[in-house]
């Protein structure tokens, strides 16, 4: 007979150490943001009318400033990044068995261009955190 007899002590120890071995691995979760949300509505904001100090009073400071040729531009961002891995590894030499990442970048950018006087000659905007899928 090619398959014997096992004592069943012997055979739930094999499951218990199966069973750890497989399940040996783990589980990231991780959330990064960067900036702050939008605080205003940038459609209030009206070109060769609005003023730095209402961009200012609305958005609060800005992310970023840069000085050009022909004026300013304040810059307001928000980045959020969500982020999940799993993995599977052999217990006695943690090589890795398996590994699943999904991963999600999305962010709010507000560009404000001023003139000489700082009075809003263009704004542009993107809003792409409220798209953010659950991990």
């Amino acid at each position: 007979m090619l398959v014997k007899q096992i004592d069943g002590r012997y055979f739930w120890t094999l499951v218990i150490v199966a069973g750890v071995a497989l399940l040996n691995g783990g589980c990231t979760i991780a959330r990064w943001y960067t900036g702050v949300p939008l605080r205003g509505d940038p459609a209030v904001l009206v070109k060769g009318e609005s003023t730095k100090s209402d961009v200012l009073e609305l958005f609060g400071p800005p992310t970023q400033i840069t000085h050009q040729t022909d004026g300013d531009a304040f810059i307001y961002a928000y980045d959020r990044w969500n982020y999940s891995s799993l993995t599977v590894a052999e217990p006695i030499t943690g090589q890795r068995v398996f590994t699943y990442t999904r991963g999600f970048n999305n962010r709010d950018r507000l560009v404000v261009l001023f003139d000489y006087f700082g009075i809003v000659r263009g704004v542009a905007v993107e809003h792409e955190t409220q798209q953010m899928p659950p991990l």
